[in-house]
């Protein structure tokens, strides 16, 4: 079992800063949505890991089909309606509504293999199950001056 922990501290409404392992991740949002535009917004850095997941996935479910993967190219695409994160629209979803993938694969292999391998690859990759899927998720926030915490449960 692989256990995967963070720290993210919140520098103001649009910024943030995570610690990941011994890396420091820095998130954004763009103008229209109240920030500088200094980096990547969570909402995009989820599309980044998908493609990440997706091209290691590839390499990897390749290497066990006997399929020599050079390289992968992988777009990935979603679009999604900031009226309930906003709470203008309590209707839509807060989330994407559908995230769209293309994967070029640089690898000699026939059609019928490269078949095969997206189907191994959107069924194995984690990202994808956990965007695909309802996964629990468990909240709980305290205030600062210790103010009993809050517990919420998503999905």
């Amino acid at each position: 079992m692989y256990t995967a922990s963070i720290k993210t501290v919140g520098e103001s409404m649009a910024r943030s800063t995570t610690d990941i392992r011994n890396f420091k991740l820095f998130m954004d949002e763009p103008p229209e949505l109240g920030g500088r535009d200094g980096a990547p917004s969570p909402l995009e850095l989820i599309l980044a890991a998908h493609g990440g997941c997706l091209s290691y996935m590839t390499f990897f479910i390749g290497k066990e089909m006997g399929i020599d993967v050079k390289g992968t190219e992988i777009e990935v695409e979603a679009s999604l309606d900031p009226g309930k994160f906003a709470g203008t629209n309590r209707q839509v979803r807060a989330g994407y509504q559908a995230v769209n993938v293309k994967i070029t694969v640089h690898a000699d292999a026939s059609p019928r293999q490269i078949e095969k391998l997206k189907q191994e690859v959107e069924t194995r990759c984690p990202v994808s199950d956990n965007i695909g899927n309802a996964t629990p998720v468990h909240i709980s926030m305290v205030a600062a001056h210790g103010v009993p915490a809050l517990e919420l449960v998503s999905r």
